[in-house]
């Protein structure tokens, strides 16, 4: 049987017209496969179950991802995600791949250091506490959790706490004229408890007088003056 020249035209036309469309889906499909990296960023730990919440926040941040894998606020999200399931080297990949973007983000580096305190990775923790004091000064907290680092884990930088709280109080003077009463507080108790009281005793007025309302400090002021007078 003879296919008419008009017949086979249909046929190449149907077939080419499949293997367009089939090309088309498969590069709609390769466009909208996740990159490796995104993969890697996206893969729960094995067996983790999401709330409701969590697996919406999840959700969102996939969406936001993959039209921008550099969106920084996405990314955040995804790693509170990874730290409320307790998966830290997850949340520590995010997170450090959102500082990436943001390198002086004070809530990046401050999760950070949260963790690798839980992870006690005491080295790394000091590190993104300083990069906070280095960018934000004015983080009280940054201070207190680095001193506590290097009281009870890295005894022997407990020393380098003086210039740093020295070194933050003048940079925000100069800046703004007057120092949060906080960065006092924490380098008369730095001083009280290295011995050098003269020190504590003028720290410790500076925080009296700024906040009379500061009981404790009222009273271990008084208590120093009373053993220093004693001393005399």
């Amino acid at each position: 049987m003879n296919i008419s020249r008009e017949y086979k035209k249909v046929i190449i036309a149907v077939i080419v017209l499949v293997l367009v469309i089939g090309t088309g889906i498969f590069i709609y499909y390769l466009k909208n496969l996740p990159s490796q990296e995104l993969q890697e960023l996206l893969s729960l730990p094995q067996g983790a179950v999401l709330t409701e919440e969590q697996q919406m926040k999840f959700d969102a941040a996939i969406t936001v991802l993959k039209k921008n894998i550099d969106n920084p606020q996405a990314l955040i999200a995804l790693a509170q995600v990874r730290y409320d399931i307790q998966d830290l080297d997850g949340a520590i990949n995010v997170y450090s791949r959102a500082l990436e973007i943001q390198p002086t983000d004070t809530l990046i580096l401050n999760n950070l250091a949260d963790i690798y305190v839980q992870k006690e990775e005491y080295e790394k923790a000091a590190e993104f506490y300083l990069r906070i004091i280095e960018h934000t000064p004015k983080w009280i907290n940054a201070y207190r959790n680095l001193a506590t680092i290097y009281k009870y884990h890295l005894k022997d930088k407990y020393l380098d706490m003086e210039q740093l709280l020295l070194r933050g109080i003048k940079i925000i003077k100069d800046f703004e004229g007057e120092a949060p009463v906080d960065l006092y507080s924490l380098l008369a108790v730095f001083y009280d408890e290295t011995g050098n009281i003269e020190k504590a005793i003028e720290n410790y007025e500076i925080v009296v007088e700024s906040t009379p309302e500061n009981t404790s400090a009222k009273m271990r002021l008084e208590e120093l003056k009373h053993n220093a007078n004693a001393a005399n």
